[in-house]
């Protein structure tokens, strides 16, 4: 599995494998999940706003 971090603006996006699984405002620290079963409890990866 592929995780890549991009940030742009005030926006972090967490795709695997080429699909958004994760996006996080960082001046809000709103987040949304787009793929449960690509995040959750059982994931390996960690998704940090330093990294």
């Amino acid at each position: 599995m592929a995780f890549i971090k991009k940030t742009r603006g005030n926006e972090l996006y967490v795709y695997m494998n080429g699909k958004l699984i994760y996006k996080k405002w960082l001046d809000t620290g709103v987040s949304k999940v787009f793929d449960l079963q690509a995040y959750d409890k059982y994931t390996l990866k960690s998704i940090k706003d330093t990294e």
